[in-house]
């Protein structure tokens, strides 16, 4: 089980393991220990640590401030506590968008950078999709099998593992229901700013290592958006997963072995 601690409000878990150390940032709606599946299949080849985002999970929910920016430098702030110079960085959906922001901004602090199922731009029919499962989402749930119904109905296909993880780490108690630890009010204003700004104008100027990562079976980043994903970086890799956008749901075995192959020429 991974340990956890807050940074600045912000809960971090951590699974020890080897070098080098990896931030793991999760997707829109999701919570640090998304990458639960991922972790037991690095089974200590990385020393990984995931945050909850702010506006997820048990971090701080304010009222404003979900910017790129501002998850940036949430990110920076538990390299600092956890006395990170150079960090991995390994990123799923928003928090790809987030990650790559990150590493504009401050080069000096990323090994390299896993960029899991982004890119530039969104395909109407996935953005539609992630707006919809997130603000159109019921408030409450009367008991844990209703939620379990609903998460199920929503996002088909995975082990009974998986929704397990996803009612203990997507929910949380109110009285005799079960509410989100989400806050919607912070989902939509992420998805007001996710992808704004010139960051994927910006990839020629990375200079790190960069794995793109796709799920073959994934709406959000077609082959097309995937070559220009790679096309102007300087030192990018493309792999194809068999996956949906979940890739670490999905394919945690096969995505962890190719960050730490990845992992081993930084």
């Amino acid at each position: 089980m991974p340990e956890r601690t807050d940074v600045d409000g912000i809960a971090v878990w951590e699974w020890p393991g080897a070098p080098p150390d990896t931030l793991l940032m999760h997707g829109l709606g999701n919570y640090g220990r998304y990458w639960d599946f991922f972790a037991d299949a690095v089974a200590g080849r990385l020393h990984l640590f995931a945050p909850d985002a702010r506006g997820h999970g048990d971090s701080p929910k304010p009222a404003e401030g979900y910017a790129a920016d501002d998850f940036a430098r949430d990110a920076i702030a538990v390299l600092d506590a956890k006395r990170i110079g150079r960090a991995l960085i390994v990123a799923h959906s928003m928090g790809a968008f987030h990650a790559t922001a990150l590493t504009l901004a401050h080069m000096d602090r990323v090994r390299g950078l896993v960029i899991i199922d982004t890119g530039p731009g969104i395909e109407p029919a996935a953005g539609d999709r992630a707006r919809r499962l997130t603000l159109g989402r019921p408030d409450r749930f009367a008991s844990a099998d209703d939620a379990r119904a609903y998460v199920r109905e929503t996002s088909p296909g995975y082990t009974d593992a998986v929704y397990a993880n996803r009612l203990a780490f997507l929910f949380q108690p109110d009285g005799d229901a079960l509410v989100w630890r989400s806050s919607k009010d912070a989902l939509r204003q992420t998805l007001d700013t996710v992808h704004q700004g010139p960051v994927w104008d910006r990839l020629s100027e990375i200079t790190v290592p960069v794995l793109v990562v796709r799920g073959s079976r994934s709406p959000t980043l077609t082959p097309a958006r995937a070559r220009l994903t790679l096309a102007p970086l300087r030192h990018g890799k493309l792999i194809e997963l068999d996956a949906a956008h979940n890739v670490p749901l999905d394919q945690p075995r096969a995505l962890a072995d190719a960050v730490v192959e990845f992992a081993k020429g930084l």
